[in-house]
């Protein structure tokens, strides 16, 4: 059973159980934004409409975090924001009006006022249980920083505006104008971000790619969609393309810990166990507090058959995020390498309270307990496991090994036989 525990958590393809009476509901918001005579009433118009859609999602958070709390899995206000942001459904177009507010006898501005209703679906709650803390740590990242940098447009546009008012001479009126021209297209850059990030979301990876690449054509010197690209390309398992955008990406912005993060990540999945090591560090010494990392560098370690550099790792991750679910798995497998059974099902124990509903949690405590001769409670956990996920086929595999180790070879077959219906191949 001992090389089982291992082709055990990299070979199954885990998710959570699935929730009930999902609804999607609908959210009409309104908001407006102007332009003066100089500006884009095209760009107005898209930021008028952004800031009403985000007004909606708003809006549809509070909802989901009271739905979560009533499904026994309240989310964070991080986690909230994430679903809501790259989950949304535009329903039909938004409608605009039009109109003009005098600001002086000779400055006038043009006002424009979108409403939009946009569809969000409860069942996203139970699509972002299923994702693992790696991936969720990602989206969350991803999500605050398209933010960031909408915030920071919204700003540049209102200082450029205030400095237009205010310029005394057509020179600088038309070098602000040029200014104007540019923060419209860093605006568009962001439109396109995000929506790439709605594709990374819904999975939709080569539509990720391309989306990030047009924000990169219209602002190449932007490290974000460098790393998102990146991000896309990971998925795809394409980790060469991926590290080349990270390292573009680390090149325009030399402190972006996150990239620093991912190109570890990939580097790691290309076996390159050394090199990943020093990225995670790196981003660990640009932000000391990035548990994400702590928890990759352990895996790292790991791979090396460093366990105790692994433990410490996943350790200092744990103190960070008391709640990762990964953290505690990996500390997990990690004492069961050195032999520290107790301590491995204490970790898996931790991940299962946490979050009942972790298929990962129980098969590893299962795995575990046939090295202390635990086969029947090894057994109830991989049954659990098999509740959660009825199609995991490495679960019927693993317990129809139990089953075998106890003399009864119907109840092994039976699962053997389950386990190469659904594709088991191990």
């Amino acid at each position: 059973m001992k090389n089982f525990l291992t082709a055990l958590l990299i070979v199954a393809g885990l998710v959570t159980a699935s929730l009930v009476g999902a609804t999607v509901k609908l959210y009409t918001a309104t908001a407006e934004d102007y332009a003066s005579e100089v500006e884009s009433q095209d760009i107005a118009k898209l930021r008028a409409r952004d800031k009403a859609i985000k007004k909606a999602t708003k809006e549809a958070g509070v909802y989901l975090k009271t739905y979560s709390r009533s499904v026994n899995n309240e989310l964070t206000d991080d986690e909230v924001t994430a679903i809501t942001s790259n989950s949304w459904q535009l329903v039909g177009e938004p409608k605009f009006t039009r109109s003009v507010k005098q600001l002086s006898d000779e400055t006038s501005i043009i006002v424009w006022t979108a409403t939009v209703e946009v569809n969000v679906d409860d069942a996203e709650v139970q699509s972002w249980l299923k994702r693992d803390d790696k991936e969720k740590s990602t989206i969350i990242a991803q999500t605050h920083e398209a933010q960031k940098s909408f915030d920071e447009n919204e700003r540049t546009i209102e200082d450029l505006r205030e400095r237009y008012n205010r310029a005394t001479s057509q020179t600088e009126r038309d070098k602000i104008r040029q200014q104007m021209n540019q923060a419209d297209r860093d605006f568009l850059a962001n439109q396109k971000l995000e929506e790439a990030l709605k594709l990374d979301y819904a999975k939709d990876y080569h539509g990720a790619i391309r989306l990030n690449t047009e924000a990169i054509e219209l602002k190449p010197d932007w490290s974000w969609p460098y790393n998102n690209r990146g991000v896309a390309y990971y998925e795809l398992s394409q980790y060469e393309r991926a590290i080349q955008d990270y390292t573009k990406a680390i090149q325009l912005e030399p402190n972006y810990a996150m990239a620093y993060n991912n190109r570890g990540v990939a580097y790691q999945d290309l076996q390159h166990y050394e090199r990943a090591i020093q990225d995670y560090a790196k981003a660990i010494q640009l932000e000391p507090n990035y548990a994400a990392a702590y928890n990759n560098r352990g895996v790292a370690y790991r791979h090396l058959n460093q366990h105790e550099q692994a433990i410490q790792d996943y350790t200092k991750a744990i103190q960070l995020e008391p709640n990762d679910t990964d953290a505690y798995i990996n500390r997990g497998v990690a004492y069961d390498d050195i032999g520290q059974h107790e301590r491995a099902i204490a970790d898996a124990t931790k991940a299962i309270e946490l979050n009942p509903n972790l298929a990962e949690a129980y098969l590893l405590r299962a795995a575990v307990y046939t090295l202390t001769d635990n086969i029947n409670r090894a057994i109830l956990d991989a049954t659990k496991a098999i509740e959660l996920n009825p199609n995991l086929a490495i679960a019927y595999q693993f317990r129809g090994l139990c089953y075998q180790q106890l003399g009864d070879e119907a109840k092994a077959q039976a699962d053997f036989a389950r386990a190469k219906q659904l594709g088991y191949s191990g």
